[in-house]
């Protein structure tokens, strides 16, 4: 029986309140419940799922008041047997976070310590290790209610001038929050008492915290929410706990995220726009578009930019930097995109200029568009020539011909009837500004000029003109340096394998990438070593020099090629080099020493050779696979007759 119960309290369980009851991302909260914003083309739910089931979370209870419906579809759709148990409670009427907590406690499906999260969280943070800091503490002290989970911005980061921070006074000796207050842009002075310095030994002062929207509560904290009903928001709830703690005998502590842990509540536009940067940049990892299940057949193109196999660019597209488009959008001839996504079902024409925008699913947009700084929800037309620029389009919002508009919220309300807001002036709700990233870099540049790195993800035309680091392309560099060097000092390829897993390691990119950028670096080496050497460059010395590295490089490339799917990055790592190098006469001569040293496998290169994906390549990649495809004919031709022979 003892152990029964035992196996009951250990079993790790998380509570996730779809609806954030505090939010300015206008007006999505009125579409989808904030653990269904789409996030790229998945909801942000999927996310913190996958990162639930990373940490052997064994229970879900998923809290639902409002979009009861696309949530209870939602959760219908996923596959979750042998993952994770998920529970969808739904509740009329809830207003605010203590309401949920309340009837969450009064339904009594919580048993010991969980996990409470937000929905408009996003994280990779071990969470099995904080919950068992936190279990560990409950122990120590049996009033330990809840555990704040912080991230630490430093003083100096952008977020901290949007009411996003926080200081704490803790106890240093066991972590035991003393004093919590909010943060804003108004606040120049923490007034503290003097009674909290004496009662202590050790008070350390923190700033510059992001809170996360994950807490680690102990089983006390519904009954304490239950008992106290003006305790509605959590802010309410770590005030009346550390004014009251002697009569509720709670104390709260806190924990840093690890500083490689990355966590961010999506209370606004600008945060938004942050977390797509953020992602793009595979500060998330392994919350990557390479690693979600639901990404699969992304191809990776330069400078963080993704598109899926089932869209189709024009003749002369350009993507330039952190763009991502989304499965079956067809994007027109001469467009320009940058710092944009664009999403699933989305029609762009031609000659359309977009920048730092989202296109959030099924949007048309006409010839000679420029679309800056913009929001366009699901079922949006915009005719030709039409300019916005710091705008949010409602759902099924259409603009006319030849049209300018600027900082406006447009959409069409219940009655059917057209509706402008300026943004800059009142959030449609409130007496506040609507927090928009268009005014992120506007609103701050004087004031932090210098500190480049606060401004990652925004877009403000002199930042992006400058040049972005660009994880995946400083590791095919490093792999670069490394490969010509040990091929010049006969370096051992047993040594080369820990200097390319270091930087692996180093900028987080994932085995797949790995594969496809060893060997396109092989590929594209001898024509670096031909130009170094200041020897010709032809086809003849090119594939004279690529047949002494492939000798040398053997066990390098084959460390990494080793499955089917690494083929695959193989092959597409052959068609980019070819679609780059025009020195490369013969993709055969290539094709042949590949299979020759065992990297390529006969199923694989007939596959790829019977595959018949025109629909889903854009011109360009469509010119290349058709001349890769011409020139192996006669390797192909010679497999088939071998495996005929073998057959017989």
């Amino acid at each position: 029986m003892a152990a029964t119960e035992l196996k009951k309290e250990e079993v790790r369980q998380a509570v996730v309140l779809a609806d954030d009851f505090s939010t300015n991302l206008h007006p999505m909260q009125t579409l989808y419940p904030s653990a269904l914003m789409p996030v790229f083309h998945i909801p942000l739910l999927e996310y913190l799922t996958e990162t639930l089931v990373r940490n052997d979370i064994q229970e879900l209870f998923l809290y639902c008041s409002n979009h009861v419906e696309s949530l209870r579809s939602y959760v219908q759709s996923q596959n979750y047997k042998g993952l994770i148990n998920v529970h969808l409670i739904v509740s009329d009427g809830c207003r605010s976070l203590g309401d949920a907590l309340r009837d969450i406690d009064s339904k009594g499906i919580i048993r010991g310590d969980f996990i409470l999260i937000r929905g408009d969280a996003f994280t990779n943070a071990n969470l099995k290790r904080l919950l068992d800091w936190h279990r560990f503490k409950s122990k120590q002290d049996k009033g330990a209610a809840m555990t704040l989970i912080f991230r630490d911005l430093g003083s100096n980061n952008f977020p901290a001038k949007e009411n996003k921070t926080c200081l704490i006074a803790a106890d240093n000796s066991n972590n035991k929050v003393l004093f919590h207050q909010k943060l804003s842009e108004k606040d120049r002075k923490v007034k503290l008492e003097l009674q909290l310095f004496l009662d202590h030994d050790c008070v350390r002062i923190h700033s510059g915290l992001l809170e996360t929207h994950i807490y680690l509560c102990s089983a006390s904290v519904l009954p304490l929410f239950s008992d106290n009903f003006d305790f509605q928001t959590m802010e309410d709830f770590i005030r009346g706990v550390l004014i009251n703690e002697e009569i509720l005998d709670s104390r709260i502590y806190w924990q840093k995220l690890d500083p490689e842990e990355y966590a961010l509540p999506v209370t606004s536009w600008r945060d938004y726009n942050t977390l797509i940067r953020d992602i793009l940049q595979k500060r998330g990892y392994p919350l990557t578009i390479e690693m979600m299940p639901s990404c699969m057949y992304f191809l990776y193109l330069r400078r963080c930019t993704y598109k899926h196999n089932s869209s189709i660019l024009g003749k002369g597209c350009t993507l330039e930097r952190d763009c991502v488009v989304c499965p079956n959008s067809n994007v027109g001839e001469n467009t320009r995109i940058t710092g944009s996504v664009i999403g699933e079902g989305c029609n762009l024409g031609n000659n359309v200029r977009l920048e730092n925008s989202y296109l959030l699913g099924k949007v048309r947009i006409g010839d000679d568009c420029i679309v800056k700084n913009s929001v366009l929800f699901s079922g949006c037309e915009l005719g030709n020539s039409v300019e916005i620029d710091g705008c949010i389009l409602g759902p099924k919002f259409e603009l006319k011909l030849e049209s300018v508009h600027t900082d406006s919220l447009m959409q069409i309300n219940s009655n059917d009837c057209i509706t402008y807001i300026s943004m800059s002036k009142a959030h449609p709700d409130t007496d506040q500004e609507l927090p928009y990233f268009k005014y992120t870099c506007t609103n701050e540049s004087d004031d932090d000029s210098d500190d480049l790195e606060d401004y990652s993800s925004s877009d403000e035309e002199s930042i992006a003109e400058m040049p972005l680091t660009d994880d995946t392309h400083m590791f095919f560099t490093e792999v670069m340096e490394s490969l010509m060097r040990g091929y010049q000092d006969k370096v051992k390829c047993e040594n080369l394998i820990l200097e390319i897993n270091s930087s692996r390691y180093a900028y987080n990119v994932t085995i797949r990438e790995v594969s496809y950028n060893v060997v396109k670096a092989v590929l594209s080496l001898p024509m670096e070593y031909l130009s170094n050497s200041g020897s010709e460059i032809s086809s003849k010395s090119y594939q004279k020099t690529l047949k002494l590295m492939l000798e040398y490089f053997d066990m390098v490339i084959l460390n990494y090629v080793k499955s089917y799917e690494a083929q695959t990055d193989c092959l597409r790592a052959i068609q980019d080099t070819a679609a780059t190098l025009d020195t490369v006469s013969s993709i055969l001569f290539v094709f042949k020493n590949l299979y020759n040293c065992d990297i390529l496998s006969e199923e694989k290169i007939l596959e790829w050779y019977e595959l018949d994906d025109e629909d889903n390549d854009d011109v360009m990649q469509k010119q290349v696979r058709l001349k890769m495809k011409k020139d192996i004919q006669p390797l192909v031709r010679w497999l088939r007759e071998a495996e005929e022979d073998s057959s017989d």
